[in-house]
């Protein structure tokens, strides 16, 4: 009787088992469905390979908060923005299957941090990805821009490397380098360049510190074409998609509504393998300092005219067939 007891036990644990594992393996099939469907509208692979999901930098945004296990509502690696606007966890909302990015005015100012000052008075938002090994692989987002004078971005970044070496004068050399990647920066309302909120405006920028003397050499930048390639559908009036084919270190492919635009070849003055590390993704609305005008109130507390909404992020690398 005890042997009978002891042997139902474990085969209803064994089952317990069997089914938590099914469906554990069921929810992540559900959570990735969308983004394997939408693989057979990823360029062509390579012979021998396929694309599959990368889940670190795929998110539906489905639900009511944001996926803390992926996400930072507040970047930790560019905590303030650039003035007049800094970046606010409050305005980071995960609502109606989007993730919403809002542009606000600060009352009062405030400095650095969050201190007492007068450099920033309007927040936009900074959700940065936890993981920083976004690498070769397509990246894409559905996103429809704030029609604002801030901006709406999607783009990648790593921190800064450094590298010691000895010159042929026998003098140390210490040097930061450091790359972006911007897939999309767009502005719903620009005033100085009235265009540019139709225009796939993508770059790639090589950064160069050398410590002694604190010597900055310029930020070595390639920029998509300035022709009819870039020329693109009003960027706050839909959604639309956006992705990067990051074939390798020399060699970007940029693509809107899932259809090829053009290629970026960053820039080898600094290395000549430039775009070989991974990076941390950035999902960002801020103010550019070459913009004159500023979101009025009447365009800050317009909801949701004042936010910027990502449908969906979708990320994939080559594997294998």
């Amino acid at each position: 009787m005890i042997k009978k007891t002891i042997w139902m036990l474990t085969a209803c644990l064994l089952q317990a088992s069997v089914t938590t594992d099914a469906w554990a393996q069921n929810a992540k099939q559900v959570q990735y469905r969308s983004a394997i469907e939408h693989m057979t509208n990823l360029p062509e692979p390579p012979e021998g390979f396929k694309w599959a999901v990368n889940p670190d930098f795929t998110d539906e945004f489905e639900g009511g908060t944001l996926n803390a296990e992926k996400w930072y509502d507040k970047s930790p690696y560019w905590t303030n923005g650039r003035s007049p606007a800094t970046f606010k966890a409050y305005n980071v909302s995960v609502e109606n299957g989007c993730l919403r990015i809002k542009n606000s005015r600060l009352d009062p100012p405030e400095g650095n941090d969050g201190e007492p000052g007068d450099k920033y008075h309007l927040a936009g938002g900074a959700v940065a990805s936890k993981s920083d090994q976004a690498w070769y692989g397509y990246y894409e987002t559905r996103m429809k821009a704030s029609p604002t004078p801030m901006s709406s971005t999607f783009w990648l970044k790593n921190l800064p490397k450094r590298i010691r070496y000895v010159d042929e004068t026998g003098k140390l050399v210490i040097e930061e380098h450091r790359q972006e990647l911007d897939i999309l920066e767009t502005m719903g309302k620009p005033t100085r360049h009235p265009d540019w909120g139709r225009q796939f405006n993508s770059n790639t920028h090589y950064g160069l510190n050398v410590e002694e003397g604190r010597q900055r050499v310029p930020n070595l930048s390639v920029s998509g074409p300035k022709d009819d390639h870039i020329a693109i559908e009003d960027t706050a009036k839909d959604f639309h998609t956006y992705g990067l084919w990051w074939v390798d270190p020399n060699t970007l492919h940029f693509y809107y509504e899932g259809e090829f635009r053009f290629t970026i070849n960053p820039g080898t003055m600094y290395n000549r393998l430039p775009f070989a590390r991974p990076m941390y993704m950035h999902l960002v609305t801020e103010t550019y300092s070459w913009e004159p005008s500023l979101p009025t109130d009447e365009m800050l507390t317009d909801d949701p005219k004042n936010s910027t909404h990502y449908d969906w992020v979708r990320s994939y690398v080559l594997v294998r067939k």
